[in-house]
């Protein structure tokens, strides 16, 4: 038993080790960046206050059993290592229970709250510092160790505890705000520091103490202290999960505080396929721009190009939020930067307050995903929650629900609309439309369902399964002898930015051994030449292997005259509202007209949707569009019925 007990036999191996893993933390947490600037803080004092200890403790140990330190070191030089240690000892608590504070975001404002906080490590380092002057709490042996004198000596003990006992009120209180692996993490922290008290009490040794707080830091740098998590590496501000972190603490607390959001248009397009650094560039610029406007900086980057800004202690209304959203706007009427280039950037503001308007964190987020949904279709100066309609909150998470499992379920069924060739008087090629069918509410409009899906990442999936659908109907029926050239599926935007979007496609089309003249891919006026560099190497990808595009709803979008000629697209398909509305009114008619006529010029070809009777049909086909769209000539149907279809009008 003595051999354990004995300090001489591992005290110097402990405190070695201990201080390599201090210097390790040390290295990971100074080459690190945080977003929580207060807790790095609070977390590098306390890395010191740990080396410093580990230190003292170190040539403490060393002048007990080494001659050659006696030889060099006094006496008193001793004391004076043994007391340091000990005040750092203490003040270990004191920082580890400012630490699980600034974790939890608390803060005791009030002079008197905070001095009392105070007093217990004051009385620590005073009871410590009296050594230098008196013997009443505690004396020195001869090896320079000290000897308490009971009870007075056990009093200090006391303040160890009052700080251990708060901080686990702290976890207590807090505590559902984390996840279970942090919830773990600081649980083993708060036992490691307190088991070293016991330990180092049986043991005689403060390295035993010692050495549990190197490992307990260690474990910190790599959990609370771990940037991936809770800053995002692209853009420097908080993550998505910092941000839910932080606002369920404030909720916990019931603090009263707002956010204030700033989502700008398009930007996931606009940076994807970038190379890492132009995007890092551009969102790092905007960043450090918010975090100058925001108080304490708290600044978060969302997944959903979203930056958001919190407010404490103000309502959405405040002057503070109206004026920083006054600068913001102003802001970006300017241009940004990327890559050398300069680029404009659109954005939608939103306030949210709290706890009055919402008390919760899936509160929060149920507002976040209607105000994305509104800001599509409405621009505001501060979009509010008053301005909300919430009452389908309900109806859209059933929905993401239906979509996520709508491929397992079989819900999914592509359509197939024929349009008609009027030279050739035969329905030459069709358009896949995808229908969706719940049991229980019924056919969803693809206007409901395709939005959702880009939301929850299974856009991808589902695109993939109707280019699939569309092969296996050209390759395993006669509708190719039955006069279809081809077929048109759409791509969304989320599938053109995919770097493997040509590979996928062209291995569908190897897989049902289709030509790729059969197939022609449809995408939308939102696209823009240049705009990234995987949407750009996809299409050209794909052109080269044979392939054909079309601009489906062309003329609702951001095209202009003059980049009508630069599109990498061969058809044209005139969106139904403007067909709908030139023959409504003249100045309409004469806008299609003409539109028509550049694009015929250019050599291009036209389809012309939304064609609902034979007079619209007539004057279609005398501009000279080579396709025609619309319910006049049919519905769209499902594949047996198209086939009957084909069979009957292209005999």
């Amino acid at each position: 038993m003595e051999i354990i007990i004995n300090p001489q036999n591992y005290n110097i191996c402990f405190t070695i080790a201990s201080l390599l893993l201090i210097f390790v933390t040390l290295i990971i947490n100074a080459l690190e960046e945080l977003h929580n600037n207060k807790q790095k803080r609070i977390f590098g004092m306390i890395i010191f206050d740990a080396l410093v200890l580990n230190l003292a403790g170190l040539f403490h140990h060393l002048w007990m059993f080494s001659d050659f330190f006696r030889s060099v070191m006094s006496y008193e030089t001793n004391v004076f290592l043994v007391i340091v240690e000990k005040i750092c000892t203490y003040l270990i608590s004191y920082l580890s229970m400012l630490y699980v504070m600034a974790i939890f975001n608390v803060e005791r404002k009030s002079l008197i709250k905070r001095t009392l906080l105070f007093l217990p490590l004051l009385y620590a380092v005073l009871f410590f510092l009296s050594g230098f002057v008196t013997d009443y709490f505690f004396t020195f042996d001869e090896m320079g160790e000290v000897q308490y004198n009971y009870p007075q000596g056990a009093s200090v003990n006391i303040c160890l505890f009052i700080y251990f006992a708060y901080a686990g009120t702290l976890y207590i209180k807090y505590a559902r705000s984390l996840s279970t692996e942090k919830f773990i993490s600081l649980v083993i922290y708060y036992f490691l520091m307190l088991a070293g008290i016991p330990i180092r009490i049986l043991t005689r040794s403060s390295s035993i103490f010692e050495f549990s707080v190197s490992i307990a830091l260690l474990l910190c740098v790599y959990t609370f202290q771990n940037p991936s998590e809770f800053t995002d590496s692209m853009s420097g501000a908080g993550t998505k999960n910092a941000l839910t972190f932080a606002v369920s603490n404030n909720l916990i607390q019931k603090k009263v505080f707002s956010i204030l959001g700033v989502s700008i248009e398009r930007l996931d397009v606009i940076i994807g396929g970038q190379p890492v650094e132009m995007i890092s560039e551009l969102l790092t610029q905007i960043t450090s721009y918010l975090g100058q406007l925001c108080p304490g900086g708290n600044v978060y980057y969302t997944d959903d190009s979203t930056y958001i800004l919190i407010f404490s202690e103000a309502e959405p209304d405040d002057p503070v939020i109206l004026k920083t959203a006054e600068q913001i706007k102003k802001r970006f009427r300017d241009t940004w930067v990327i890559g050398g280039k300069e680029i404009r950037l659109y954005q939608n503001l939103f306030a949210i307050g709290f706890p009055d308007e919402v008390d919760s964190v899936d509160k929060f987020n149920e507002v976040r995903g209607v105000i994305k949904k509104v800001m599509l279709r409405q621009n505001r100066d501060i979009l509010r929650v008053s301005d909300l309609n919430l009452k389908h909150v309900e109806h859209d998470k059933k929905i993401d629900s239906i979509v996520k499992r709508a491929l397992d379920d079989g819900l999914l069924e592509v359509y197939y609309q024929p349009i008609y060739s009027p030279k050739e008087g035969k329905f030459s090629s069709c358009e896949a439309l995808l229908r969706l069918k719940d049991p229980h509410l019924g056919f969803i409009s693809p206007a409901v369902f395709m939005p959702v899906a880009e939301r929850n990442g299974s856009v991808i999936a589902i695109d993939s399964y109707v280019l699939s659908s569309v092969c296996d109907m050209l390759a395993n029926t006669e509708a190719i002898d039955l006069g279809l050239k081809y077929a048109e599926v759409n791509l969304s935007v989320v599938d053109c930015i995919q770097t493997n979007l040509s590979d996928s496609v062209i291995n569908t089309l190897k897989k049902y051994k289709i030509p790729p003249d059969r197939i022609n891919l449809e995408i939308t006026e939102t696209f823009e030449e240049g705009l990234t560099q995987a949407m750009d190497e996809n299409i050209k990808k794909l052109r080269d292997y044979g392939m054909s595009f079309s601009m489906d709803d062309f003329g609702t979008g951001y095209s202009n005259i003059a980049r009508i000629a630069t599109l990498p697209v061969e058809l044209f398909k005139l969106d139904k509202s403007i067909v709908q509305s030139a023959f409504e009114s003249g100045t309409h008619y004469m806008v299609m007209f003409n539109l028509v006529k550049i694009i015929k010029s250019l050599g291009k070809e036209i389809v012309a949707e939304g064609v609902e009777t034979e007079e619209q049909a007539k004057q279609i086909i005398r501009l000279g569009c080579e396709h025609i769209q619309g319910f006049f000539y049919a519905r769209p149907m499902p594949r047996d019925q198209f086939l009957d279809f084909l069979r009957q009008h292209n005999a």
